[in-house]
């Protein structure tokens, strides 16, 4: 009992999507024709964006297999692939969520789930700008500098890895409403 009432008092994000206004049945939140046209929208560019990021990542796997043993993958594919898998998360958590968002008008999958997918959406959602940011300092270092970035490694790795650990730091918080 102790729960509901401090829910009441402190509400979070979550819980004041699930409580905001009562429901009455008369008044229930009902899709509208521009919601199903969204809906339809967000889940046909759902199935191209899959469809083409996920094409695009058997074509790098397949240039992977191709090239000779002791020869690594150009620092470019690698970061194209690093890029095409934040967009494939991206594509594969916030569209759904949204369309089904769209679809159910409010929500109903409780307060754990709603922190999670909260989390989830904004980590899909800073991944692929910060490997965007990753690809430009890459390209930028490449042309001022091209012969100490040309054999630099580590370099690479420690920027993407920066990249998705900034992602996963900067949608904490959303947790914590």
């Amino acid at each position: 009992m102790q729960d509901d009432t401090s829910s009441e008092q402190n509400p979070t994000h979550c819980s004041a999507i699930n409580s905001s206004v009562p429901l009455v049945q008369g008044a229930l939140p009902t899709l509208t024709l521009s919601g199903k046209i969204r809906v339809t929208v967000t889940f046909f560019l759902f199935l191209v964006s899959t469809t083409l990021n996920a094409s695009f990542l058997l074509k790098l796997q397949k240039w992977t297999q191709k090239k000779e043993k002791g020869k690594k993958l150009s620092r470019m594919k690698v970061l194209l692939k690093h890029l095409t898998l934040a967009n494939l998360l991206e594509t594969l958590i916030v569209m759904p969520l949204d369309g089904m968002w769209n679809i159910t008008v409010q929500w109903y999958a409780g307060e754990l789930l709603c922190k999670i997918l909260s989390y989830l959406k904004l980590f899909s959602m800073y991944a692929p700008a910060f490997m965007m940011v990753v690809i430009s300092l890459d390209r930028s270092m490449a042309i001022t500098r091209p012969l100490p970035v040309q054999s630099n490694r580590k370099l690479e790795q420690s920027m993407t890895g920066l990249a998705w650990g900034l992602s996963s730091v900067l949608a904490g918080p959303q947790n914590y409403n």
